[in-house]
């Protein structure tokens, strides 16, 4: 058999297996409901925004990874998502902006604030061209002390210079996801762990760092994997944080507590099950 022949056939054969895996994973899908809350916005955020390459495709449907699964969405449907919200008339909101109407106790409609943790390569090379080629802004979460790390917890981390190059585009802003705290110890997150004195001594470094590179007075950090106790807040506040926030599947309303603002976790499936139906976007 002539070799372009076969590669063709292997090409297909490898679409093949990802349109049955995918089809498969869609398959185990829970179906799950954003509750509608009036006067309220959303806190969509991403982690990893990985490639549509077959090689990527394969990696992806064929792997085990929970953290894959959860943590991550594909470029084609992070396109479709912004093209979607585009379509639905979205407000996007800075962080500034978001912060300042749940301050003055009102939301424009269909507020949505996009936002990244960890700030992985990918995002880089695979959302900033989107978010560009529609004009939405974002914030950055960065773990500070690993900015252009190499498999850092299996995370490429973007580099200080493509990080200066999203803050110059204007839609940037970048904010705390710890300076060297964002690990987990038997699934807790070191900072949840970490005693007072180094919990605020790592947040004001983070700060430091973000005030040095990019001009930024921070007053927020996104807590790893959106763990927090009662007990973490006090030495935050110290480290002169304002804003915390945590994961989970809910609208911001005006009155959420502060230090536990919410944001929804996007993936593959998240964004067709909660936001796509949240009664928010429905014509009046």
């Amino acid at each position: 058999m002539p070799t372009n022949i076969k590669k063709i056939c292997f090409i297909i054969t490898l679409l093949l297996f990802v349109t049955l895996l995918s089809s498969k994973n869609e398959s185990h899908a829970k179906a799950k409901q954003l509750k509608f809350e009036k006067n309220s916005a959303l806190a969509l955020n991403y982690h990893r925004v990985r490639s549509d390459s077959i090689l990527d495709k394969i990696l992806y449907y064929g792997s085990n990874s929970k953290e894959l699964k959860m943590y991550s969405v594909s470029e084609k449907k992070f396109e479709q998502q912004i093209k979607w919200l585009k379509a639905k008339n979205a407000r996007f909101l800075t962080e500034k902006e978001f912060l300042y109407y749940k301050a003055k106790g009102k939301f424009p409609a269909r507020s949505v604030w996009i936002n990244f943790d960890d700030m992985d390569s990918t995002i880089y090379q695979n959302a900033f061209p989107i978010l560009k080629k529609y004009n939405v802004p974002a914030t950055g979460f960065v773990i500070t002390s690993k900015v252009g790390a190499n498999n850092y917890h299996n995370l490429n981390l973007i580099t200080l210079k493509q990080l200066k190059t999203m803050k110059d585009s204007g839609l940037w802003e970048f904010r705390s996801h710890t300076s060297n705290l964002h690990r987990l110890d038997k699934d807790k997150s070191m900072m949840v762990k970490s005693s007072p004195k180094k919990l605020t001594q790592d947040i004001k470094q983070s700060n430091q760092y973000l005030k040095k590179h990019f001009d930024e007075n921070n007053q927020s950090i996104a807590y790893p994997y959106g763990q927090i106790t009662p007990q973490n807040i006090p030495p935050i506040k110290k480290a002169g944080i304002k804003h915390g926030y945590i994961l989970e599947d809910a609208a911001v309303k005006p009155n959420a507590n502060n230090y536990l603002i919410p944001r929804i976790l996007i993936n593959d499936d998240s964004f067709d099950e909660l936001i796509r139906n949240w009664k928010g976007f429905k014509d009046e």
